[in-house]
């Protein structure tokens, strides 16, 4: 990880290695993992690795094979219906929240606000792992925050688009020892979210190492995805560097941070100021001088491995809202059965539909080609917990080692989930119905069309109260 990720330039800093690092080996130091263990060490040494093993940190990485497009079976197994360039999804379709307070200062349509508001109103989490700007903070830069009231939780809407490890907060989760807390994040951080309840916990099996010491890394592995009831991913292309605010908005603009209100891109980078004045930068400028290089090595535009992905492209003040699991479904219904939300099929928003398809297709074929270990050599298999608990079993029991001593670590490594032990076989989601799929060569991409409400292509149980006028303008 330390050569292959961060020294390679590809380190995204969300510091979820940090925060699963068993051993204190690593510490987050300016936006990077760091080794700090032993300081006349190697930038890459780590001890425990080198010795008895462990390797957790690099298990968790969204720059190491297995990525996004490689965790769809593990992840979605059987349970998907579609499956497009923007990844699985089963309802695809534009909401807005009905409570003013938080369409007041929301980025788009606030459903990202008021679902979490409304599941912590409900008693379904205990707490939010959010981005906010707060006391000691300085303007215009988030840090992770662990939202536990509403009113905390409202305070965090909008987005400043500089980069905040969010992931970083799941330490004050397990400090906190709560039980439900809902995950909101840009893509890069939901993956190792996602990795952590994913990647078999057979890699921990070592020939010197003792239950507990598999025991430990077990719960540091586990530990802080278990105690997640759901994930909200953020669409994102990029995020910039703290020069766009420092430099061009307050230098060259001689905009005051702390007159800023908030932030959003529509085509163009959008400065609200607190007086109702609206400043404006090319967003072709922002991406060329400003855009964190890190970015370029991400291919997930949508949040692909989220329970419920948004984001609030092509519309107006309001949010296109992806739901990918069944655990999703539910929520959603309940949530939307609260009548806090309005909503729109997908069809009545086509320009935000053919945006999410070509953004999420330029940014999977922008990711520079890598080593296998990095996931984007073409042609890698998809990740495979049985076939990881197999080869993990052969190497292990090569070494010689007892057969007791063995189901000592094998019951330490998986606690009470059960071992991938069976032949599964996962079913591919139906694409996009009316995809054309891939030209000939030399014409241009065709693009699907926006799918029905039958098709997923509007919130579960839809049902318009008038009749849809296909000419009509949505939000």
């Amino acid at each position: 990880m330390m050569n292959d990720v961060v020294a390679a330039g590809s380190c995204c800093e969300c510091g979820s290695c940090v925060v699963v690092c068993p051993h204190n080996v690593i510490e987050y130091i300016d936006g990077k993992p760091k080794q700090t263990a032993k300081a006349s060490a190697a930038f890459d040494s780590c001890g425990v690795s080198e010795g008895i093993g462990c390797d957790v940190c690099a298990a968790v990485c969204p720059r190491l094979w297995p990525r996004e497009p490689h965790l769809r079976d593990s992840v979605f197994g059987d349970e998907r219906n579609y499956e497009g360039i923007f990844g699985v999804y089963r309802h695809i379709f534009v909401a807005r929240t009905r409570q003013q307070d938080v369409l007041a200062r929301a980025q788009d349509g606030g459903i990202v606000t008021a679902l979490l508001a409304w599941a912590r109103e409900t008693g379904r989490i205990d707490g939010a792992v959010v981005a906010a700007v707060g006391d000691g903070d300085q303007p215009c830069f988030p840090t992770p925050k662990l939202a536990t009231t509403v009113e905390q939780i409202k305070a965090s809407a909008s987005s400043w688009y500089t980069y905040c490890a969010n992931n970083l907060a799941l330490k004050q989760v397990v400090q906190q020892d709560l039980k439900q807390v809902a995950f909101v994040g840009v893509p890069c951080q939901i993956t190792p979210l996602r990795k952590m309840e994913s990647i078999d916990p057979s890699l921990l099996l070592a020939a010197k190492k003792r239950p507990q010491t598999v025991a430990k890394q077990r719960g540091f592995l586990r530990g802080h995805a278990e105690r997640v009831a759901f994930s909200v991913g953020l669409f994102c292309t990029e995020v910039f560097r703290p020069e766009l605010m420092t430099e061009r908005i307050e230098q060259g603009m001689g905009i005051p941070l702390t007159e800023v209100s908030k932030f959003n891109v529509k085509g163009e980078v959008l400065i609200y100021r607190k007086d109702g004045d609206i400043a404006r930068i090319p967003l072709e400028e922002a991406m060329r001088e400003y855009q964190r290089p890190e970015c370029r090595h991400c291919g997930d535009f949508s949040a692909e491995m989220a329970d419920i992905a948004c984001g609030g492209i092509g519309t107006d003040r309001a949010t296109i809202v992806v739901l990918r699991t069944q655990k999703a479904l539910d929520l959603w219904r309940a949530f939307e059965a609260s009548g806090q939300v309005e909503v729109w099929p997908i069809q009545e928003n086509k320009i935000s539909w053919n945006i999410l398809q070509r953004l999420a297709r330029r940014q999977r074929e922008r990711i520079p080609l890598g080593a296998p270990c990095s996931g984007t050599a073409p042609d890698l298999p998809q990740y495979s917990p049985r076939r990881e608990a197999e080869l993990a079993a052969a190497a292990i029991t090569a070494t010689g080692r007892p057969a007791t001593e063995i189901e000592a670590c094998l019951e330490a490594a998986y606690a009470n989930a059960a071992r991938p032990l069976g032949v599964v076989g996962y079913l591919a989601g139906e694409p996009i119905p009316g995809d054309p799929g891939d030209p000939a060569e030399g014409q241009k991409r065709k693009l699907p069309p926006p799918p029905a409400p039958a098709q997923g292509g509007a919130p579960p149980g839809w049902q318009p109260l008038v009749a849809i006028d296909p000419d009509s303008t949505a939000p």
